[in-house]
Order: structure tokens, then C-alpha cells, then sequence
């Protein structure tokens, strides 16, 4: 089992600077340098093919975000305080993303292992789904988005403050740790993962979050961060998938803590925090 894609979504990061920049936090100078790691060139796709086969785009960064501002200005004067205006749904092994089953963007959400961005609208009948057709991470290669308008609601998700998903994170990590010493697994040569922590900064590739964003959100991420670190270290270090049992348990506390990490974060720019 690969377990990078089930532990991390440059979506993460990617959802807070773009939330910052709807709500005027953060600069759309610092949003293109962001952006800039994520590829070279980025390019909107609205919708499915039509009957032409034309798809409405909307080319570049700027016209990406005159599409999410046109979208949400009906919407944003309307929310409740603390309600993101955009959240990251993502998913795996036992834990479905968000998003209405079979509908064409839970469909391309597969492709990107079960992450996407969920977009209010003014409409609550009405959802929006941004996800990006290739993996994002290559400052050489340029990146597609596509944007799916759907009507329905998508389903509800867990309602978790930064504190308790990390105390459950928190919670989960022990446990498994205490699994896999257990069963006697001692990393070699290294006496423990933690120490290959160091070596694994570069696995997350990516341009952070932005100054403005919330300390508790930042700090869930963190420790999301360390864990999924963690996680990859030991399975590189036992060299098979005899502990995957133990840490698969993890997953889905490590992606529900990113997730209520983005809410946090989106919701506090709404505050004017």
C-alpha cells in the first residue's frame, strides 16, 4: 500500500490560500507566488463537455479566481460567522469523500485519490467541486482545474474543532504505536521513526500556508504533517506491509484532522480572525 496519497492533499494548503484571498487576507501577489509551486500555468475547465465539445475556460490564475469570486459573492455577505466558505473533502479505505456518489466530480475525485475542494453557493440546493486533473507539486508542468456545478446537497460532514480532531489524532497515533511494539517491530538501524522525521521534510512539497492563517489550524497541520511522516517512516524501515493493519488505522483520523484543519482555517478568515 502507497501510503503518501492516503495521508496527504496538497488541496490542504491549496484551499486556505485560496480562502485568505476571498476574504482579503491574503495578497493575490503572494496567491500567484503559492500557486507558482504548484505548476507553471493554471487553467479552469467549467463543466462537463457540452454538445460541441468546447468547454467554457477561464486561463490563468486570475481567471480561475474571477470565476471563485463571481460564485461566492452572492454568498459570502450571508454567512454565518465561522461557516467555511469552502472546504476539503478527502477520502480512502473505509472513509468515502464527501461528495454525492457517482456524480461526475466524486468520479474525477477518484483520480485524484478521493480529494477535492467543496464550494458553497448562494443556492443551497447548490454545490461546486475544484479539484486539479494531475497531481500537484511540478513547478515544470502546467496544472488543468476542472469545476463541477452540481445540485444537491453534498453529505454533512464531521463537525470537529481543531482541539478535539487532534486530541482523536493524538489518541489514534498512540494506539497504534503501541500496536506495532506489540508485535515487536523495532526500526533498523534507526532506533526510532521519529528520528527519520528530518530526512521526510520534503514529502509534502508545496508553499505552506499563508502568514494569516489561524494558529490552531496550523499547528492541527503540523502534527497531521509529523504523523503522516511518521507513518511513511516505519513502513519504509519494515520494508513490507506487515504493520499496514496498525497504521491503516490512522488514516482516517489523519485525513478527518485535515479536513477540520481547513474548516477551522477557512472559517476563522470568515470571522475577520
Amino acid at each position: 500500500m502507497d501510503f503518501r496519497p492516503l495521508v496527504h492533499s496538497p488541496l490542504q494548503n491549496a484551499a486556505v490560500w485560496l480562502a485568505g484571498w476571498l476574504h482579503g487576507r491574503v495578497s493575490y501577489d503572494d496567491l500567484l507566488d503559492a500557486f507558482g509551486e504548484y505548476g507553471t500555468r493554471h487553467t479552469l475547465i467549467i463543466g462537463d463537455p457540452p454538445a460541441d465539445g468546447h468547454h467554457p475556460r477561464a486561463h490563468g490564475l486570475t481567471g480561475i479566481l474571477r470565476h471563485l469570486r463571481e460564485t461566492t459573492a452572492p454568498l459570502l455577505p450571508r454567512l454565518i460567522p465561522g461557516e467555511p466558505v469552502l472546504r476539503l473533502v478527502f477520502g480512502g479505505p473505509g472513509q468515502v469523500p464527501g461528495l454525492i456518489a457517482g456524480s461526475p466530480a466524486a468520479e474525477a475525485a477518484r483520480d485524484m485519490n478521493f480529494s477535492a475542494l467543496v464550494i458553497l453557493d448562494a443556492d443551497p440546493e447548490v454545490h461546486h467541486v475544484l479539484l486539479p486533473d494531475t497531481d500537484l507539486g511540478s513547478r515544470s508542468r502546467p496544472v488543468t482545474w476542472r469545476w463541477y456545478t452540481e445540485r444537491g446537497r453534498v453529505p454533512e460532514p464531521e463537525h470537529l474543532g481543531p482541539g478535539e480532531a487532534d486530541r482523536l489524532l493524538a489518541d489514534a497515533t498512540r494506539c497504534a504505536a503501541e500496536l506495532i511494539e506489540a508485535r515487536g517491530f523495532r526500526p533498523n538501524p534507526l532506533p526510532s521513526p521519529r528520528l527519520t522525521v528530518g530526512r521526510l521534510d520534503d514529502l509534502y512539497a508545496g508553499p505552506g500556508l499563508p502568514d494569516s492563517v489561524s494558529p490552531r489550524a496550523a499547528k492541527l497541520f503540523a502534527r497531521a504533517d509529523r504523523v503522516a511522516a511518521i507513518i511513511e517512516s516505519v513502513v519504509g524501515e519494515a520494508g513490507d506491509h506487515s504493520l499496514d493493519a496498525e497504521l491503516t488505522r490512522l488514516l482516517t483520523h489523519l485525513r478527518t484532522a485535515r479536513m477540520a484543519g481547513v474548516a477551522y482555517a477557512v472559517g476563522e478568515y470568515g470571522r475577520g480572525a
